[in-house]
C-alpha cells in the first residue's frame, strides 16, 4: 500500500474525525521531486494521492468527502539540489509526500 505505520495511525484519526461528522471534507494532495517527466510526476502524485484516498475509503469515509489533487512536481518542500547543483537526496525525499488539508 505504501503507507508507513506512522501515516496509518494519522489517517486513522483522520477517518475518525470525518465519520463522526459527515459534512467535513478533505483535499489530499499528492507531490514529487524533479526527477523524471512532468507527465510522469503527475501520474506519480496522483497515484500517492489516491493511496489515501484509498486508505480513508477502507477506513469508512465516504468519498464526497474527499477530493484528490496531483500536483506532480509544482510545489517542493526542500529544494531538489544543492547550491552548486548537485543533487540533493534529502531535499527530494522531503518533496515525495502526500498532504491532507482539512477544509473545515
Amino acid at each position: 500500500e505504501g503507507l508507513t505505520d506512522r501515516a496509518a495511525r494519522q489517517l486513522e484519526i483522520v477517518a475518525r474525525i470525518l465519520r463522526t461528522d459527515t459534512s467535513k471534507k478533505i483535499t489530499i494532495s499528492g507531490h514529487t521531486d524533479a526527477l523524471g517527466s512532468d507527465n510522469y510526476n503527475v501520474e506519480l502524485s496522483g497515484k500517492r494521492a489516491l493511496t489515501v484516498q484509498e486508505h480513508l475509503a477502507r477506513a469508512g469515509v465516504a468519498a464526497d468527502q474527499i477530493v484528490t489533487v496531483a500536483k506532480g512536481k509544482n510545489q517542493p518542500r526542500r529544494p531538489n539540489m544543492l547550491e552548486d547543483g548537485t543533487d540533493n537526496p534529502l531535499g527530494r525525499r522531503a518533496n515525495r509526500r502526500t498532504e491532507i488539508y482539512l477544509d473545515f
